[in-house]
Order: structure tokens, then sequence, then C-alpha cells
């Protein structure tokens, strides 16, 4: 058995359904196992600071990530594809597009520390001193992003899982240590300031030999060529900062800090139930780079099982998680933010928009076609902008949920039309039987509430009861997964 587990997790990449399988599981348990961690220091942090101090902290984040587009352009996503397609030139690539990085980490530095403050919401001053301290976050994450990008494009996801457990594990430990003597905003965000340097500490140790040479490996006739496929992430990064941070950055213009606190919180529980489809695309993105000029039907096909992988755990996500709203929200972070509650069942439905999106942004990305994601992200950040600006000074974080969501279905349909142009697929048919089993599965999780069963024992029952249910169905993504292991 042993030898079987080392063969499956250990092995050099064989065939595609094998290397994505490893991947997709280093993938899982580093990140399922990080995210663990981070979600114990969070959900201390929300309960620790309250509503108003967790909002302080939520919306300098948010706030200085409309500074950052200078930073997503798409560097991460750029070395992955080329390293994928170009091993023999691996040196050159990374030490290329570290150079660029650290000059765009340099300009956004600037813009976060020197003009962010001075846009702020007045109901929110107090978060002026911490912008500082979130520059250094940015720059942190953003270099351990890159050099995970280049574990990427190697399919070396055991290496990204060791590096995000060891940053996570330690903001963990040291995040409760502050927050528990200093139960301050400005002391959560110094711990993850650390936490940040860890884990980019360590993701340089394993990179030293490639570090060590950026200078005499950097090649300036690859600039050009990376800047040029870029240019649509800088324009979509912009596009990105509306959609994903506008919502709690207006919150801050019109309501106060106690209501970014409740909607952040709200925020926390939907970005864990979509963390899988993020999982699952970054396991599928080099496949897809190998396969999208040379194998079509292959491309095709995996294409195709990453969708189906992610509505598999997004349809059920959304029914189990509407009818236990309340139950999540006290369990998770106390009663105290149960008015989040009916944010929290809106914002749900986005998953089944946000899940779909970084396989259709992939699939795009690896025909070389960046660019026509620009005018949707455009189409949709500024749908967003409207229905926040129409429905938060009246509804609040009621008004914020809604149009978020709406604004994510948006961009989500214009890309599905997109990528449909390049290659026809259906899905939707093949969603039947997932569809049944969430059903099912809502039924016992509505009564499982009703009769006062804990909530945490509702969901550990009704998951494994949807699956039962999948597997009688005869889903055949579970004998996929089921092969796989046989072959090991």
């Amino acid at each position: 058995m042993l030898k079987k587990i080392k063969n499956l997790l250990f092995a050099e990449n064989q065939t595609v359904r094998n290397t994505i399988f490893k991947n997709l599981t280093w993938l899982f348990l580093g990140n399922a196992g990080s995210r663990f961690f981070r979600a114990l220091i969070i959900i201390y942090a929300v309960r620790r600071l309250g509503a108003e101090g967790y909002g302080v902290f939520a919306y300098v984040l948010a706030f200085a990530g409309f500074f950052t587009f200078f930073k997503n352009i798409g560097i991460d996503g750029i070395l992955t594809r080329e390293v994928a397609k170009k091993p023999k030139e691996q040196q050159n690539y990374f030490s290329t597009a570290l150079g660029i990085e650290v000059i765009l980490l340099i300009i956004t530095a600037v813009l976060i520390i020197f003009i962010a403050p001075l846009f702020s919401g007045n109901g929110v001053k107090s978060a002026i001193i911490l912008f500082p301290f979130a520059a250094l976050i940015f720059i942190f994450d953003d270099l351990k992003d890159l050099f995970i990008a280049f574990f990427r494009a190697k399919e070396k996801m055991e290496l990204e899982a060791l590096v995000t457990v060891a940053g996570n594990i330690f903001l963990t430990l040291f995040g409760f240590i502050t927050i528990y003597f200093w139960p301050t905003p400005k002391h959560f965000i110094i711990a993850n300031v650390i936490a940040s340097f860890f884990g980019v500490f360590v993701a340089a140790i394993l990179l030293r030999p490639f570090i060590s040479g950026i200078i005499k490996n950097f090649t300036k006739n690859l600039v050009k060529p990376i800047l040029k496929s870029a240019i649509p992430f800088a324009i979509g990064g912009l596009a990105g900062a509306f959609l994903f941070n506008l919502d709690i950055v207006m919150l801050g213009w019109w309501r106060t800090t106690e209501e970014i606190g409740l909607y952040s919180a709200a925020q926390k529980i939907v970005g864990i139930l979509a963390i899988f489809s993020g999982f699952v695309a970054t396991a599928t993105f080099p496949s897809l780079s190998r396969f999208a000029h040379s194998d079509q039907e292959r491309m095709k096909t995996v294409f195709k099982g990453a969708l189906k992988i992610i509505f598999i755990i997004a349809i059920p996500s959304v029914i189990g998680g509407i009818i236990l709203k309340n139950s999540l929200m006290d369990f998770v972070f106390g009663s105290g933010y149960m008015p989040a509650a009916n944010a929290f069942m809106i914002l749900l439905f986005s998953i089944l928009a946000l899940h779909p999106l970084p396989i259709l942004t992939n699939s795009l990305f690896a025909f070389d076609k960046q660019a026509k994601m620009i005018k949707y992200a455009l189409v949709s950040s500024l749908s967003n902008l409207a229905l926040n600006f129409l429905l938060i000074p009246k509804y609040g974080i009621i008004g914020a949920a809604i149009a978020t969501t709406i604004s994510f279905f948006v961009y989500t349909i214009l890309l599905w039309h997109e990528t449909k142009k390049m290659h026809e697929f259906r899905i939707t048919s093949e969603l039947l039987k997932p569809t049944i089993a969430a059903l099912i599965m809502g039924v016992l999780v509505y009564i499982f509430k009703i009769s006062g069963v804990h909530v945490l024992v509702n969901i550990i029952i009704s998951i494994a009861v949807y699956f039962l249910c999948l597997y009688f169905l005869r889903e055949k993504i579970l004998e996929e997964i089921l092969l796989i292991f046989k072959n090991k």
C-alpha cells in the first residue's frame, strides 16, 4: 500500500490522467491543509477583533488591491505556460520573469503606500496607517506566487504544497499569539506580513540555483514577448480589481466598518467553498497548454473533465449552504455575525459562476487568447460598479452581495460563450446525476437541521451521502479516480 501511494504521489509524470490526479492531490493536500490552518486563525481573528476591527483589516486589503494592477499582469501564468511548453529555456524565462516582477512590485508598493491613502473613505481613516503593511503582504505573496508558478510549470505541486503549508502554519501559530495578546487590526496585519515573508523565504530556498543565476540568465529578448502577452492581463487586472474588491471599498464609502466586517465574514465562507475550482484549474493548466496547439481532442477531454469536476463540488455546496446559512454563520463566527446570513446566502449563488471561471480563463490563456477576456472583464466590472452604486446606499451588504453575484454571472457567461467559439463542448447534459445526488443530499440536510443535529455532523454525513449517491448513479468521474488507483 505504501509503495502504491509513493508511486501515485511521487513518481515522475506519466499519463495525462495520472499526472493531473497527482497534481490535484498535492494541490488539495497542500492547500486544503494550509487553508484549514489559515481558516482557524481567520475565524479566531474575526471573533477576537469583532466586526468593526475585522472590517478595518478587510477594507485595507481590499482597497490596496485596487492598486495592484501593475503586479496582476499575468507574469505567473505566462511563466507557467512558457516553461511547460519550452522546458529547455526554463532558466531564462524564470530569471526574466522575476526581473520584470521585481520592477512591477516596486511600482505597486509606491502606489499602495503613498497614493491609496488619499482615496480611502472617511469612515475608515483608522486604516491609513495599515497601508504600508498591506504593501509588504502583496510584495511577499506575489514573489511566492511567481515561485509557485515555476513549480506548477514543472508539475511539482508537492513543492507548492510544502511552501503553502509552511507559510500558513506559521501564520496560524504567530497569529494566535499576536491576536491573543494584542487584538487589534494593526497587530493582525503585522502577523500576516511576517507569515507572508516566511512563505516566500521557504520558496526561495527551494529555488536557490535558479535565483542565484537571475542576473546571468536574464534575457532581454524575452522581455518584449512576455510584456506583450501580459498587456491584456494588465487591463484585465484593473478590471478584476473592480470586480473582486469594489463591493468592500464602496461599503467603506457609504457604510460602517462593522458592516464591512459582517460582509467580509460571509465572503470568507464562500471563498473557502470556491477554492476547489482553483485546485482543478491549476492541476490541468499545464496539460491544457501542451495540448492546445498539438492535440485538440485531448485538450477538449481535459477541459470538459475539469468543468465537470468543479460542478460536482459546486452544486451541493450551494444547496447545502443555503439550507444551513444561519447555522454556518453562527457555528463559524458566532451569533454576532448572524446579520450577515442573508448576504451569505446570496453570495452562495456566485459559486456557480466562480467555479468554472478559472477553467474558462485557463482555456483562453492556453490558446494565447487572453486579449479576448479584456472586454468581458470591463463589461462585468462596469456592471458591478453600477449595481453597487444603486444598491449599497439603500440595501447595504445585501445590495453588495446581489451586485457581486450578478457581475460574476455576467463575466462567466461571456467567457463561456467565447470559449465555445474555440472548441465546441457540452457539459449541461452530464450534470444530471450530480444534481439528483445534490437534491437528495439537500433533503437529508434539511431533515437533520430541523431535527437539531449539530451543523458539523450534518455536513459530514451529508457529504458522505452525496458521494454514495454519485457512486450508485455510476458517475463516470468517480470511476476515473478508482481506475487511477487500480493502475497504480
